[in-house]
């Protein structure tokens, strides 16, 4: 499974450049002919209505009938930008329990965010994910300097009370269905659809998926799919869900041990947690890989530093937080009525945690 560059389709440039043009007054009350508008561009008439249907439903422009121009509504006009200056990160984690992976995001984001004048201020709030506080939320969108928000691990209620307050927001993660909230993510369905048929190819019939409870709808969405595909296969797999902490971890990997038949094929969310499975799994005697194989579905440095080394999908936090970097300036310089929606497909590292059994 090889690593996918993170495509920007004409489409979107294009609906980009025009919002752009918009909220830079550059049109005013109208907007250019179609047949203007693809030669300023260079683009067909297909490619076109397809962005401007695009800037309609994000309530850009509206619509016009036969032979009538597209129209700006009053209120775009002219736009001002905030003078707000810090771009805050709504977390149930602290910086401390991020990987590899999420501080090279945040490196990038920073870099990139500096030179336009913004910075990042992380906002760690457990309790706001465990028990949905509407007037928690306000009380933080309310901190003086707010330009953004970047959302990571929401809840369905956190995710639509950001929609509902129409501030710029980014969701590191992927959106509920339904939501018009822009967001970037890994294609963790994809890496999960792989995993089950690289343990099945291997021998394995019993596999298991690690998920802790707080966690990420991609997270979820990925173990559904993995267990599809296992079972499509003939394999029998199961979801098997976990609180944070080293005791509810070794707790859940002892049952997991003592059951019959045991578990062969072990994919982890978190890449802690991978290693903490695959130290369970050898001093209980089982050998990885001839006995047992693990797959981590997230990166982390010190994945390099198991042994063996720890199988895993690998996704490029360079690339990740320069792209959400992007979206995120775009979101305050032309408002939060435009939705990008970006995944990433992960690269698969092999490890010598996965083997034939």
């Amino acid at each position: 499974m090889s690593q996918s560059p993170m495509r920007t389709t004409i489409h979107d440039q294009l609906v980009a450049m025009m919002r752009t043009n918009i909220a830079n007054a550059r049109w005013s009350g109208e907007m250019p002919s179609e047949a203007e508008l693809c030669r300023e561009f260079q683009v067909c008439r297909t490619t076109l209505r397809k962005a401007l249907v695009q800037l309609a439903t994000d309530r850009w422009i509206e619509l016009g009938g036969r032979g009538r121009l597209h129209r700006i509504p009053r209120r775009l006009r002219k736009k001002e930008l905030s003078t707000a200056r810090t771009v805050r990160v709504l977390t149930p984690f602290g910086l401390r329990q991020g990987s590899s992976t999420e501080n090279l995001i945040f490196e990038e984001l920073a870099a990139r965010l500096s030179p336009a004048g913004y910075r990042l201020e992380i906002e760690h709030h457990p309790g706001v994910f465990r028990n949905y506080q509407s007037a928690k939320l306000a009380h933080l969108d309310a901190l003086p300097d707010t330009a953004a928000w970047l959302l990571m691990y929401t809840t369905e209620s956190i995710q639509r009370w950001f929609v509902e307050s129409g501030k710029p927001t980014l969701l590191l993660g992927r959106a509920y269905d339904g939501l018009a909230l822009s967001s970037i993510y890994p294609d963790s369905a994809a890496a999960a659809h792989h995993a089950a048929g690289l343990l099945f190819s291997r021998g394995h019939r019993e596999l298991v998926y690690l998920i802790a409870n707080l966690t990420s709808i991609g997270d979820r969405i990925a173990s559904e799919v993995f267990m599809a595909e296992a079972r499509k296969l003939g394999a029998r797999a199961r979801i098997v869900s976990y609180e944070a902490g080293s005791e509810p971890v070794a707790k859940m990997m002892r049952d997991l041990i003592a059951c019959r038949p045991r578990p062969t094929g072990y994919v982890v969310a978190a890449s802690e947690t991978a290693i903490t499975v695959l130290c369970h799994l050898q001093s209980a005697g089982i050998r990885v890989p001839s006995a047992a194989s693990v797959i981590a579905m997230w990166d982390d440095a010190l994945l390099d530093s198991t042994f063996p080394t720890m199988a895993r999908y690998r996704t490029n936090g360079k690339a990740y937080g320069r792209k959400a970097a992007e979206i995120l300036l775009d979101l305050i310089r032309n408002g939060a009525g435009s939705v990008w929606t970006q995944s990433i497909v992960p690269e698969y590292v092999a490890g010598g945690s996965v083997g034939p059994i």
